[in-house]
Parts: structure tokens; sequence; C-alpha cells
């Protein structure tokens, strides 16, 4: 009994705790530098709703602070209807709960930044996809359009803002024009891409790959010289 007793101490103290074990490796490979905040998804989380999110999948992604820490994740998604990034970190759900100490969140090639923007003379503060960064910053906002009748689907709507000398982003009709004075001598590449593509002025999708297929056009008219 007495030779038992210190083998069986030996062995509990040896037995690895799973559970503490897996939090540890977690926290390295996670952390959250005081901006992420677990919490309880509802049904509409593993039962997608597609109106409500920018991406119906957690796809690959970062989280960039304004002290320049980058935090890669395997699956983040844009929540439209509530202004929020969602992520999933292994099986586990967390949300960036301190927008502010960010300085840009790509999901899957898609930038956003939170800032405050000016709608309707009244200052807001939410998330705004990038368009086009440069002497000129163009953005877009998504957001629900809610339907009157309670059974049909909400759509996904998008308002414009173009931010200039440091100001607040305004919001504009449309890019259009924006694009086009960026681009004063492409207009006709411009135009003969989204026509030949069927694409809208509107969709900001295609708008990102305007001015990704402009300035791989003018790098090769620098590289052509």
């Amino acid at each position: 009994m007495k030779k038992f007793l210190p083998l069986l101490l030996i062995l509990i103290i040896n037995i690895p705790s799973g559970f503490c074990s897996d939090n540890s490796v977690q926290t390295q490979q996670f952390p959250n530098y005081g901006i992420l905040h677990y919490f309880v998804p509802s049904p509409s989380v593993k039962n997608t709703n597609a109106f409500l999110y920018d991406n119906d999948y957690f796809l690959p992604g970062k989280i960039v602070t304004h002290n320049k820490n980058i935090i890669s994740l395997n699956g983040m998604r844009y929540n439209i209807a509530e202004d929020a990034i969602e992520c999933q970190i292994n099986k586990q759900y967390c949300r960036i709960s301190s927008p502010n100490k960010i300085s840009e969140v790509e999901i899957n090639g898609t930038q956003y930044v939170y800032k405050k923007y000016l709608q309707h003379g009244d200052s807001i503060q939410g998330y705004l996809q990038k368009i086009y960064t440069g002497q000129q910053n163009l953005y877009v906002r998504h957001f629900i359009q809610k339907s009157k009748s309670s059974d049909a689907k909400c759509d996904i709507r998008s308002m414009f803002f173009i931010e200039k000398d440091g100001g607040l982003p305004q919001k504009v009709h449309s890019l259009r024009l924006e694009l086009l004075k960026i681009y004063k001598n492409q207009t006709s590449s411009a135009n003969l891409f989204m026509k030949s593509n069927n694409y809208n002025w509107n969709d900001s999708k295609a708008l990102i790959l305007l001015v990704n297929y402009l300035e791989e056009l003018a790098a090769n008219n620098v590289a052509s010289r």
C-alpha cells in the first residue's frame, strides 16, 4: 500500500489535462488583443440567412489593429444586419467587440474599415468597404432594406461614399463619375470593361474588379514605355 500511493501520485501529476492544453494552444494561436468577444450564436448563424450577410459562409481573413498586430483567422464574415464582423475559431464564435481598436479587416480579399462617415448631415460610425484608396478614398456601405411585408425577403442595398482631403466620407449617388475622374485617361477602357461583362455601376464587387483592371492597365502601360 505504501508503494502504491507514490506511484498513483506520479500518474496523477503526469496525466495531461486535455481541456487546459486546448485552451493554452487556442490562446497562443488566436490572441484577441482585447478586441474579440465570444458569443453564443443565434440560430441564423448556424442556419444561414443569406440576406443578412455579405458572405454566406465563413471565409479566411485577418484583422489588423492600430498597433499593427495581425490576427489571421480561417473563418470570418460581415453581418450586414447588425454591422458586425463575426469570426469562427475552431467550433466557437466571436465578434469584434472593440472596432475602434482596429485599422482594417480583410475577408477573402475584401477590405473593411470602421470609421465615421456623413449621411444626411449626421455623423455615423460603422463598417465601410474599400473600393479605391488614393488621394480620394472611395467606399461602399451595405445595409438591409426591410420589406413592408413580413413574409418578403429583405434585400441588401448599398450607399457610396467619397473621402477627400482627410475629411469624413460623404455620401454620393454613384461612384461612376468619381472613378472616371480618377481614371480620366482610361474612360473608354472602363466603360468597355463594364459593358462587355454586363456589370452594374452600383455593384460594389464589379467596381472592385474594375479598379483592379484599370490599375493593371496602368501598370502595363508604364512597363511598356
